[in-house]
């Protein structure tokens, strides 16, 4: 679906940029992971998920 300035609008978040997010490590790259929230009501079927940078086995902050 494109707005009146003909840029098409998606669903959902976008990978962020992992541009030297990794400290030097490469390859950097976007990884959704599931995020972990202690607060409200837990449903079984609800996996919120966030972006984080990854390079190897390690999580970085985007």
């Amino acid at each position: 679906m494109k707005n009146e300035d003909g840029i098409q609008n998606r669903l959902g978040s976008r990978p962020p940029s992992c541009d030297h997010k990794c400290y030097g490590c490469s390859p950097c790259e976007a990884t959704q992971v599931p995020t972990i929230s202690h607060v409200g009501i837990q449903y079984t079927n609800y996996e919120p998920e966030g972006w984080k940078c990854k390079c190897g086995p390690t999580f970085y902050s985007p």
